[in-house]
């Protein structure tokens, strides 16, 4: 397959799709971004700064909705590559499958008709289930997926149906498809104390284990290895995890914030305390004939806390792709923007 040059980017005013449209431009691509009609393209214009005026000559941008095939048919059209980054990641599951799992059907189904050569999606590291899997193992893409999502949550449960839409399509009218999952994604806008690590409790953080690894991916790291899934040869039809080197522990993350200044009331649960009250708080929501709901749960807790081992050797394979920032320099430029933002 050739390098194709002319990209449907959707998301592209999010924190990723910001990332993704600057990689593609600076790779020569000309894009095409669709986006919300409410979306804030000012915010884009900012993120490029003064290399706007020369950018802008690559991109172009449509608003409109993606549930709408007519749209679809219009951004679709003399399309090379999709790089659909768009989801909600917040909201009742009603409103995460219709703006997340909708939306996909209708502009892969059209990109199938269109001929599109390649559509990359843009999916998660939270699909798996390692509820089965032995603390210390690795989590790689031969790592089923969680048989019950919902019991996770909306936004897992919204991804899971969003892949299954996309390898339906792709099976059945032969869309080429490359699905990428990444892992917990921060930078400069995002810090990177993630539910993860630490749970909120007013001005507590509950630091939920601490000693497993945290699947940490850089968010300038993650778009470039997404704009490679756009174009490497003789990969249609494979799913890649993205996860940078060096991960740290969670009781890394939070010594690297102390030491840069942050002031970080902690409480550190162990993960068996993690499991006992799982283990209560089903009992009690069972008792109360789930008057309480029953949020934290082992299904939940074996999901999120168990202390497992990550590989991005496929990644490094397929994609010929290396994270090109550092963990420490990845760390010091979000920390730095973590701190500049809240002495404003």
């Amino acid at each position: 397959m050739s390098i194709p040059r002319r990209a449907l980017l959707t998301g592209a005013t999010g924190f990723l799709g910001r990332r993704i449209l600057r990689e593609l431009v600076r790779g020569g691509w000309s894009v095409r971004c669709a986006v919300r009609p409410a979306s804030d393209i000012q915010s884009l214009i900012e993120f490029f700064g003064d290399g706007w005026s020369l950018a802008s000559r690559q991109i172009e941008i449509l608003p409109g909705n993606l549930a709408d095939a007519g749209f679809c048919r219009e951004i679709t059209d003399g399309i090379d590559c999709i790089f659909h980054a768009a989801a909600s990641l917040t909201g009742s599951v009603s409103s995460l499958v219709s703006n997340t799992v909708v939306p996909t059907r209708t502009l892969f189904a059209v990109a199938a008709d269109q001929k599109v050569g390649r559509a990359v999606l843009v999916s998660s590291l939270g699909v798996y289930g390692p509820q089965k899997l032995r603390c210390g193992s690795v989590l790689d893409e031969t790592c089923p997926l969680d048989e019950f999502p919902a019991r996770r949550d909306g936004y897992t449960y919204s991804k899971t149906l969003q892949e299954e839409v996309a390898r339906t399509i792709s099976a059945d009218r032969g869309l080429p498809l490359v699905v990428i999952r990444p892992g917990v994604i921060y930078g400069d806008e995002r810090g990177v104390l993630s539910h993860r690590i630490a749970l909120p409790l007013g001005s507590l953080l509950l630091r939920m284990g601490g000693h497993q690894q945290v699947p940490l991916t850089y968010v300038d790291n993650c778009a470039a290895a997404i704009v490679q899934a756009g174009q490497a040869n003789g990969i249609d039809g494979e799913t890649v995890n993205l996860i940078d080197d060096d991960l740290p522990t969670g009781c890394d993350v939070i010594r690297r914030y102390r030491r840069s200044g942050h002031r970080l009331r902690t409480i550190g649960v162990p993960r068996w305390a993690i499991l006992w009250l799982a283990r209560f708080n089903e009992w009690y929501s069972r008792t109360s004939d789930d008057q309480i709901p029953a949020v934290l749960t082992r299904h939940r807790v074996n999901a999120m806390w168990k202390p497992l081992r990550y590989s991005n050797e496929r990644a490094r394979r397929l994609l010929d792709w290396t994270p090109r920032i550092s963990l420490d320099e990845a760390f010091q430029r979000t920390l730095q923007s973590t701190t500049s933002s809240s002495t404003r």
